[in-house]
């Protein structure tokens, strides 16, 4: 049996029975390629299982007696770099699956909500990775595209890591490219794009970003516009041309913040990326609808019609929405004072950014950092 046609190994790690025994029945390996050559209940055991089978694929709970996931997935990062790694968390385990991706991990699912679409994607993925038929630094740049766009790292780290090969394997985002974000439920994997000058990657909120060569928009444009095809998507928005470093990193800024793909109309215009592009490199800034159009060449009205009608919201709407998000994040996860994240939301009075707070969120900014800090106080003690 050649490298390419064997068997790849997967080890189930998690202290459900249930879960355990669930995975390996109901899931078709054969499928992919792969077969369940063991379990464990928690990390201690499932390292030593990993050691024997040395498994090419490992799925792990990350809250688990004797030893977590998190622990496990650190050992085997550190022996067996290429391991790939899938997650199993709760809700209440979030920030130790933003841990896990740090380490290594490709990615995570909900065990209280994953539906089988979701494991599909990953189990597809990895098996092309370790067949050589996707290139491997797509993994180290997606755990990095994932970090930034959830706050957990500058911008400037992401770019490091992807300037190595946006000077050499993407050298063809300097030419025209669009840009599409589709749901979970596609896989640019199976499109039928026959150039090698094309990438995909993982949003947050289970999306995909897909940049394809100029020449083979229609193409794509196409097929997924096929409503006679035997899987038809629907919720799918695409942009373009870009060119380029700058306007592939502004594409990204933007389309990210995209919150519906629902709809007739499937093109988002060059205008409103740009518009959202700049609202969310200035949320720390007073920021004025006339600024953002000025910004966009284009009239204040004109924008504001625009905007409204390809994303179902107001501009101040939306940037409201986005600095909600920003103080949540920062209230939980750093030491910064109120009247410091009001100045990092572009809200630089600390009463009026309480207010401000509680109108969206029905509790004060103390009030949610003090409930954060209960729940991830809970969190940590169940995995002791």
């Amino acid at each position: 049996m050649t490298d390419n046609t064997r068997e790849l190994k997967v080890l189930l790690v998690d202290d459900d029975t249930i879960v355990r025994k669930g995975l390996k029945a109901t899931v078709d390996w054969d499928k992919y390629g792969m077969r369940v050559a063991a379990e464990a209940p928690n990390g201690k055991r499932g390292w030593e299982e990993f050691l024997k089978h040395e498994p090419e694929i490992v799925i792990t709970d990350i809250v688990m007696p004797e030893e977590n996931g998190l622990d496990l997935a650190r050992k085997i990062k550190a022996e067996f770099p290429q391991t790939k790694i899938l997650l199993l968390s709760c809700h209440k385990d979030f920030e130790f699956a933003q841990q896990g991706l740090k380490l290594g991990a490709s990615g995570y699912l909900l065990k209280t909500a994953f539906e089988d679409e979701e494991l599909d994607h990953f189990l597809s993925v990895f098996k092309k990775e370790i067949r050589g038929q996707v290139p491997e630094q797509i993994p180290s740049v997606q755990k990095k595209l994932l970090l930034w766009l959830q706050g957990d790292i500058e911008e400037k780290e992401f770019l490091l890591e992807a300037e190595i090969y946006l000077k050499k394997e993407w050298k063809w985002l300097n030419s025209p490219f669009y840009v599409y974000i589709l749901d979970k439920t596609a896989n640019p994997l199976d499109f039928p794009v026959k150039s090698s000058n094309n990438l995909y990657l993982t949003l947050p909120g289970e999306r995909i970003v897909f940049f394809i060569e100029a020449e083979y928009q229609i193409r794509l444009l196409s097929y997924l516009s096929d409503k006679n095809k035997a899987e038809f998507f629907n919720n799918w928005k695409y942009a373009g041309p870009f060119c380029g470093k700058e306007e592939w990193m502004a594409s990204i800024r933007a389309i990210s913040n995209v919150q519906h793909l629902q709809g007739n109309c499937r093109e988002y215009p060059k205008i409103i990326l740009y518009a959202i592009d700049y609202i969310v490199k200035h949320l720390s800034t007073p920021l004025s609808v006339t600024d953002i159009a000025a910004d966009a060449g284009v009239s204040r009205s004109y924008l504001s019609t625009l905007f409204k009608r390809k994303t179902g919201l107001g501009i101040q709407s939306f940037i409201n929405s986005k600095r909600v998000v920003m103080s949540k994040r920062l209230l939980s996860s750093s030491p910064l004072t109120i009247q410091e994240i009001a100045d990092l939301t572009g809200i630089h009075d600390a009463k009026y950014f309480s207010k401000w707070f509680k109108r969206f969120c029905g509790i004060t900014p103390s009030e949610f950092r003090m409930k954060q800090k209960d729940e991830n106080h809970q969190t940590k003690k169940s995995l002791r």
